[in-house]
């Protein structure tokens, strides 16, 4: 039987209270000991900027760990400092910590992860739903949001890459599928073309070399929109489905093409 991902877990009294009670000041303190902090945020010694309040999508967040509530995920974004709204470049830090005492048990540094342009960054999530992808071993995912700025050709999407720690390491395994996609290109009146699609995560019941396969099942809308007879503006929509199996090759999920995210 399939385990299906969702997106609302039932989780437990004190994994939720642990997870509210994430302390993001701490944890960047215990990570970057020598860092100093600023009025706008914190500032490392290798001149990246990490947002530790706000609500920027380029704020550090954390949570514990639902399937380990012994361990803390934290995403930490480092930017360089010329943080505007378009043309920003930024790594990403993956930290694993002991809940207790804060402590970095291990940690991943995701180059350029955080850099956008005119397809900004609108959006940083750590995915913990309970991704049991092998007996003894549990996945935790992270999901990234961006958006485009163009009215005549809109574009959002969302996607999820998962991790493991293996061999005492952070590592990836699944390098970015879109969950969700959305673009067009119209004349900012009616006329143009539209499509949207959304895609679930669900471990498969079969594996490849220890690790289960993963179903990827899609719905999408593609839309035309037009002026009819009658001067009015109207729409057709083609509602449509289609599936993918992923399968594990001993270092990560092959992903195809059209799952792959723009940016």
């Amino acid at each position: 039987m399939r385990l299906f991902i969702s997106g609302v877990l039932l989780l437990s009294a004190q994994a939720a209270n642990a997870a509210s009670n994430c302390d993001i000041n701490a944890i960047i303190q215990h990570a970057w000991p020598d860092a100093r902090t600023t009025s706008q945020g914190t500032i490392t010694k290798d001149n990246r900027v990490i947002t530790i309040h706000g609500d920027s999508p380029k704020s550090a967040i954390c949570r514990v760990w639902p399937a380990h509530p012994e361990l803390t995920l934290a995403a930490v974004p480092l930017m360089a400092q010329q943080y505007s709204d378009y043309d920003n470049v930024g790594d990403l830090e993956l930290l694993v910590l002991d809940s207790a005492t804060l402590d970095v048990k291990q940690r991943l540094r995701l180059p350029e992860s955080m850099s956008d342009d005119a397809i900004r960054i609108t959006g940083l999530t750590l995915d913990t739903a309970r991704w049991k992808i092998a007996p003894e071993q549990t996945a935790f995912g992270l999901r990234i949001s961006r958006t485009g700025s163009s009215r005549v050709n809109p574009f959002s999407e969302t996607a999820l890459s998962l991790f493991v720690i293996d061999n005492n390491q952070v590592r990836p395994i699944l390098n970015g599928i879109v969950l969700e996609n959305s673009s067009g290109e119209w004349d900012g009146n009616c006329e143009g073309t539209f499509s949207d699609s959304k895609r679930t995560l669900a471990l498969d019941s079969g594996s490849q070399n220890g690790y289960a396969d993963i179903r990827v099942t899609e719905k999408n809308v593609a839309s035309t929109s037009y002026v009819d007879a009658n001067e009015q503006c109207v729409s057709k929509d083609r509602p449509g489905k289609a599936s993918w199996l992923l399968h594990y090759d001993g270092n990560h999920y092959a992903i195809p093409g059209e799952l792959t995210p723009l940016s």
